[in-house]
């Protein structure tokens, strides 16, 4: 996996830091980094920290398991920093890292559908499926 001269996108789960990721890539001569969090302010927070000239890095809150969110981390990461070469979901049971160059860039919503399919993958690697009797109670609670 290549990082140096990479656009990376981090997104941060429930119970995840996206922080060592962010911390790794930026001093692998990533050439850019947006961090996304569903935690209000802390992406900002971190990115105003890592930020600095050569590997510009964007903090914007989101949540990925919503596919308009990931559409919208795509559009945001595209605009401020170019094409995005890898994308990371980062949550509580570890991290996983996608590469994109295996998308090809002329299928337009189709690759956008990938990505989001892909992510969905990353989501089910990072965060360990919940025993059926916890969820329910977890239901019932509410």
């Amino acid at each position: 996996m290549r990082v140096t001269g990479a656009v990376v996108v981090i997104a941060v789960l429930d119970g995840g830091s996206g922080a060592d990721l962010a911390r790794r890539f930026t001093a692998a001569g990533a050439a850019g980094v947006l961090i996304a969090d569903q935690r209000v302010g802390v992406a900002e927070d971190l990115a105003a920290e890592l930020d600095r000239p050569g590997c510009p890095v964007v903090g914007v809150g989101g949540d990925v398991r919503r596919p308009s969110d990931v559409a919208a981390l795509v559009d945001t990461t595209e605009k401020h920093l170019g094409p995005i070469d890898l994308f990371c979901v980062a949550g509580p049971d570890g991290e996983r890292i996608v590469s994109l160059a295996d998308l090809p860039d002329h299928l337009g919503l189709e690759r956008l559908a990938e990505l989001v399919a892909l992510v969905g993958e990353a989501i089910a690697e990072v965060v360990l499926p919940q025993p059926r009797a916890a969820v329910q109670d977890a239901a019932s609670a509410a």
